[in-house]
C-alpha cells in the first residue's frame, strides 16, 4: 500500500515537472511567436509604386492588422477583391496563431497582448472593412460636395452620390422610371476625369441604341471619352484586329425571306411547312382579316425600312431605306429595267475605315451577248447639297456634322467608280421636286445604252399578286425570331434539338429539323458567301478576339440600361473587362422596365447580378423627376406585385408634385370622339402621347384623322394639334405632359397582349418569372409612367383588360382573371359554333379546342351542351 502511494506521488510529481516545462516551453514559443507576428512585413496595397513600396518594406513596421490595413489603404477605398487579398495575406499566420492558443489554452497559459490582438484583429476583418469604407466613402461626400452641387445644372441627389463615389470593383445602380439614371451616369465620368484623375480613353461608355450613345458622349462633352454601342464597338474591335471592318448584313429579315422562298422549291421543305400549318391553322372570321390587314399596313407604314411595290431581277423583296428610293425601285420596275438593290460593288474597297462599297441599285443588260452592270446611286440632298434636318437628329449629331459625314460619302463613292471605270447615273432628293422621276431616270438609261421594256398592265397585276398569305408571313417571322434568340443566347441548332429530343417534345424537334435548320444553315451559307456578318456575330467574334488577345483595355466600364443585357452582351462584357486588375464595372439599370426578352434580354443577369459578376456594392436611386403622386404610389404597387422585381421606395422629388392615373371607359362607336374630347381638354401648351401595345393600335384613328411621317416619327392630326403616336416599347426613355393609352382591352391584341407565343421559342428565349403576365406588366407600368401631369387609360366597357380590373375592380380579380381567353367576352356566332362543331366532330379535345378558340374549357363545355340540346 505504502509503495502504491510513494509510486503515486512519483507519478503526480512528474506530471507536475512536465507540466512546467510544458508551460515554460510553450510560453518560450510565445515570445518567439510574439516576434515573429511583429517581424511581419506589411501588406503592401496592389496600386502602390514600386518605389513606394521599397520604401515601405525599408522603413515601415507591422504594428497590428487594423493599422496595416488603414496604412495600406490610406485614402482608398477596399474592394472585395482588395480584402480577400488582405485576408489571403494573413491567413498562413492566422492559422498558426489560432493553433497556438488552442495548445496553450489546456495548459492555461496566457497569450501575448500581441497574439490576443493579432487574432481578434483578424476575426473582425470585415468589420474593419466595412468601417473604413464607410468613412472614407462620407469623406469622399463631404469634401467634394462642392462638385455634386455643380457638376451638372442641377445638384446631384443623395442616392446618385453615394453610387457614384462607389469603388467597388462592381456597382449596380438599380434606377426607377425618371429617376435621372443618365445624371448619374454624367455625374460618374465627371467624377472620375475630374476627381480622380482618370483617362478618359480608359473609360468605356456603352449604351443600346447609337442615339442614346451620341447624346451621352455630347452631354459629357468631354475629348477622348466617346459612347458606344454593343454593336459598334464590336465592329470597332474587328476592325482593329483584321485591319478590315467587316460588312454587315442591313437586312436579314429580308434574307431570310429570300432563303425561306427558295427552300420552298424543294418539296420536303414544303412539305415540312404544309404539315405545319396544317396542324395549327388559324380560322378569321372576315372582319377579323380585315382588321389585321389594316394593323399590319399602319405597322409596315411606320417602319424604318420600306418595302418597294415590285420584287428586284431574282423575284426576291426589296426594302428600301426612303419613300424616294421607293419611288426609283417603281420607276425602274416600271420600265422594264433588271435591278438588285444595295449589291456589292464589283470591285473591294473594305479597309479600316470602310465596309464594302454596296451601291443603292446594281443595274443590269444584254448587249451584243455579253451582260453588262452599271450602277444608279440616290443622293438624298437638295440642290444645295444640303441633307434634311432630321438627318442630324436621327444621329444624334449636328446639321454641319452630318451635311459634312454625307457629302463626304458621296465624293467617296463617285472616286471610286472613277478609279475603276464603271459608269455611274446618280439622282438626288432635288429631282423629286423639280422632276419626274420616272422621266429623267428613262432618258438616263437610254444615254447609257440601257434597253427600256416597260410593262403592260397585264404584266404588272401578276407581279403585284404574288402569294403573300398573312400566316406566311408570320410563319417566316417566328423563323427569324427563333434564329435570332438562338444566336443572342450563345446557343447551337444541335444544341436546342437534342435539348428537344431528350424531353420527348417530337414537335418542336420536327420544327426544328425539318424546317428551322434547313433555314439557319442556309443563312449562315449566304452570310458567308456575301461576305457579310449580322450584329450578334459581330458581337460573339469580338467576344474570341478580346478573349485571346485583348486588343482593348479600359479602367472602367460604364453601362447603361443594363437591365436589356443579353447572355452574347454578358458574355462580351465579360472579356472587355479582363485585366489586373479588372476594369471596374458601373451598371445602371431599371428591372422594373425589362421589357426585351424577345430581344434576347435574361432579367436574371441583372435581378442575379452578384451571381454572376461577383461580390456587388448594390445602390437604388429612387426619386422620381418625372411624375407626382398618386401616379408614384399606384405605378408602384402594381408592378410590385411581382415578387420577381426588385423592391424600391419610389418618391417624387417634390412632394407637392401632383401625376394623375385616370381610367376612361368608351363605346365602340364613340372611342374617336372620346380621344378627340381628352386632346381638346389639354392645354395647347402642353405636349401629348398616345400609345399603343402594337404599332396597329391607332386601326380606328387611322381612317377618320389625317397622319404624317417625319422621319422615324408618326403622327396625327386631331382637334387642330399635330400627336405623336408611339409603340409602348418605343416611348421607353421619353416622357411627355400627358399620355393618352389606347385600347387597354381583353383581347388577342389587347393589353395585356394574349398573343401566345409559340412553345418552340421556349428554347431559345431566356427564363421568364413565372408572374402572370410579367413583361407584358412591366410594359404598362412603362406606358403609365411616361406622364408628367396626367395618364389618361383608355378601354372599351365591354371588356376591359384584366390590368384595368386590378386598379377599378380588384374584388373581381382572381387567378381565372389571367388565363389567356381572348375569345372570352366575345358573343358566339354562327361560325364559330360550326368551328366548334367542326373540332368536336374530329375528336379534338376540350383543351385543344379551347385554346384554338381563344376561350377557356369551361365555355366549350357549356356551348357545346347548348348546341347539342338544340339538335
Amino acid at each position: 500500500m505504502t509503495l502504491l502511494l510513494a509510486l503515486g506521488a512519483c507519478i503526480a510529481a512528474i506530471a507536475v515537472v512536465a507540466i512546467i516545462a510544458i508551460r515554460l516551453l510553450l510560453k518560450k514559443k510565445s515570445k518567439e511567436l510574439t516576434l515573429r507576428i511583429k517581424s511581419i512585413t506589411p501588406f503592401q496595397a496592389n496600386q502602390e509604386s514600386s518605389e513606394r513600396t521599397l520604401r515601405r518594406e525599408n522603413d515601415s513596421f507591422f504594428q497590428d492588422i487594423e493599422s496595416d490595413l488603414e496604412q495600406a489603404f490610406n485614402g482608398r477605398y477596399i474592394t472585395f477583391r482588395e480584402g480577400k487579398q488582405f485576408m489571403e495575406y494573413y491567413i498562413e499566420s492566422f492559422n498558426e496563431v489560432n493553433d497556438f492558443l488552442k495548445r496553450i489554452e489546456t495548459f492555461h497559459v496566457e497569450p501575448s497582448e500581441t497574439i490576443t490582438k493579432f487574432v481578434s484583429d483578424f476575426e473582425n476583418l470585415q468589420w474593419f472593412i466595412k468601417n473604413h469604407n464607410t468613412r472614407y466613402t462620407k469623406e469622399e461626400l463631404d469634401v467634394h460636395k462642392d462638385f455634386f452641387d455643380h457638376c451638372l445644372k442641377y445638384p446631384l441627389d443623395k442616392q446618385q452620390r453615394r453610387s457614384i463615389v462607389s469603388e467597388e470593383d462592381n456597382c449596380l445602380v438599380v434606377s426607377s422610371a425618371g429617376s435621372g439614371k443618365t445624371s448619374s451616369i454624367v455625374g460618374k465620368v465627371k467624377y472620375l476625369i475630374e476627381i480622380k484623375g482618370v483617362d478618359p480613353e480608359k473609360i468605356l461608355l456603352i449604351s443600346y441604341t447609337n442615339k442614346a450613345a451620341a447624346e451621352l458622349t455630347d452631354r459629357m462633352g468631354i475629348e477622348g471619352l466617346r459612347g458606344y454601342t454593343f454593336h459598334k464597338l464590336a465592329l470597332n474591335i474587328i476592325g482593329q484586329v483584321t485591319g478590315q471592318k467587316p460588312s454587315i448584313c442591313s437586312n436579314t429579315d429580308a434574307l431570310f425571306l429570300k432563303i425561306y422562298q427558295e427552300l420552298l422549291g424543294d418539296d420536303n421543305f414544303k412539305k415540312s411547312v404544309v404539315e405545319y400549318f396544317f396542324d395549327y391553322q388559324i380560322q378569321e372570321q372576315d372582319w377579323e382579316r380585315q382588321k389585321n390587314e389594316r394593323r399590319q399596313q399602319l405597322s409596315a407604314q411606320k417602319d424604318t425600312r420600306l418595302k418597294a411595290q415590285f420584287p428586284d431581277m431574282d423575284g426576291n423583296t426589296v426594302y428600301v431605306r426612303s419613300e424616294q428610293e421607293q419611288k426609283i425601285c417603281l420607276a425602274l420596275s416600271l420600265l422594264g429595267v433588271k435591278f438588285r438593290y444595295e449589291e456589292p460593288y464589283e470591285h473591294p474597297l473594305a479597309d479600316e475605315m470602310h465596309s464594302q462599297y454596296m451601291p443603292d441599285f446594281s443595274i443590269y443588260y444584254e448587249r451584243d451577248g455579253e451582260t453588262k452592270r452599271i450602277y444608279l446611286e440616290h443622293f438624298g440632298v437638295d440642290e444645295h447639297s444640303l441633307v434634311p434636318m432630321w438627318f442630324a437628329k436621327d444621329r444624334g449629331i449636328t446639321y454641319e456634322e452630318a451635311n459634312q459625314q454625307y457629302n463626304d460619302g458621296i465624293t467617296w463613292k463617285k472616286a471610286a467608280h472613277e478609279k475603276f471605270g464603271t459608269e455611274l447615273l446618280t439622282t438626288s432628293s432635288a429631282d423629286f421636286h423639280y422632276y419626274d422621276i420616272k422621266d429623267k431616270l428613262k432618258v438616263q438609261l437610254e444615254k447609257a445604252g440601257v434597253p427600256i421594256k416597260e410593262k403592260t398592265d397585264a404584266e404588272l397585276y401578276d407581279i403585284v399578286m404574288p402569294p403573300n398569305s398573312k400566316q406566311e408571313k408570320s410563319f417566316i417571322r417566328l423563323v427569324v425570331t427563333f434564329a435570332t434568340l438562338m444566336k443572342s443566347s450563345c446557343k447551337s441548332i444541335q444544341e436546342v434539338i437534342r435539348q428537344a429530343i431528350s424531353t420527348g417534345d417530337e414537335r418542336n424537334e420536327f420544327i426544328m429539323k425539318n424546317i428551322f435548320q434547313p433555314v439557319y444553315e442556309r443563312y449562315i451559307e449566304e452570310l458567308k458567301n456575301l461576305s457579310q456578318i449580322d450584329f450578334t456575330d459581330a458581337i460573339l467574334q469580338a467576344t474570341e478576339m478580346c478573349r485571346t488577345s485583348h486588343p482593348v483595355e479600359y479602367d472602367f466600364i460604364i453601362v447603361d440600361e443594363f437591365q436589356d443585357i443579353s447572355v452574347d452582351r454578358y458574355n462580351f462584357l465579360k472579356v472587355l473587362r479582363e485585366s489586373n486588375p479588372p476594369a471596374k464595372l458601373y451598371c445602371v439599370g431599371d428591372d422594373w422596365q425589362s421589357i426585351y426578352r424577345f430581344s434576347g434580354s435574361d432579367m436574371a443577369l441583372f435581378n442575379q447580378f452578384p451571381d454572376f459578376f461577383g461580390h456587388t456594392d448594390i445602390n437604388k436611386i429612387e426619386t422620381t423627376y418625372r411624375f407626382g403622386e398618386p401616379l408614384v404610389s399606384l405605378s408602384s404597387q402594381f408592378i410590385q406585385r411581382n415578387g420577381a422585381q426588385i423592391k424600391k421606395d419610389i418618391h417624387p422629388f417634390n412632394s407637392e408634385a401632383k401625376t394623375e392615373l385616370y381610367f376612361y371607359g368608351y363605346d365602340r362607336a364613340n372611342y374617336c370622339n372620346v380621344i378627340e374630347q381628352l386632346v381638346t381638354s389639354i392645354p395647347l401648351d402642353k405636349s401629348i402621347f398616345l400609345l399603343g401595345r402594337y404599332s396597329f393600335d391607332d386601326y380606328y384613328l387611322s381612317y377618320k384623322y389625317k397622319s404624317t411621317k417625319e422621319g422615324n416619327r408618326f403622327y396625327y392630326f386631331i382637334g387642330n394639334r399635330k400627336i405623336e403616336f408611339l409603340t409602348a416599347h418605343k416611348s421607353k426613355g421619353l416622357e411627355a405632359d400627358y399620355v393618352i393609352i389606347l385600347q387597354c382591352n381583353k383581347d388577342t391584341y389587347g393589353f395585356p397582349s394574349l398573343v401566345s407565343d409559340d412553345p418552340v421559342l421556349n428554347y431559345v428565349l431566356t427564363k421568364s418569372d413565372q408572374y402572370p403576365y410579367g413583361e407584358e406588366r412591366r410594359l404598362f407600368y412603362v406606358s403609365i409612367t411616361r406622364a408628367k401631369i396626367k395618364t389618361f387609360v383608355l378601354y372599351d366597357n365591354r371588356f376591359p383588360s384584366v390590368f384595368v380590373d386590378e386598379f377599378l375592380h380588384p374584388e373581381k380579380i382572381t387567378q381565372e382573371s389571367y388565363a389567356k381567353h381572348p375569345n372570352a367576352n366575345k358573343k358566339w356566332t354562327k361560325s364559330a359554333d360550326l368551328f366548334l362543331l367542326k373540332l368536336h366532330s374530329e375528336g379534338k379535345s376540350i383543351k385543344y379546342i379551347a385554346a384554338k378558340m381563344g376561350r377557356s374549357q369551361t365555355s366549350i363545355v357549356m356551348r357545346l351542351g347548348k348546341l347539342n340540346a338544340n339538335i
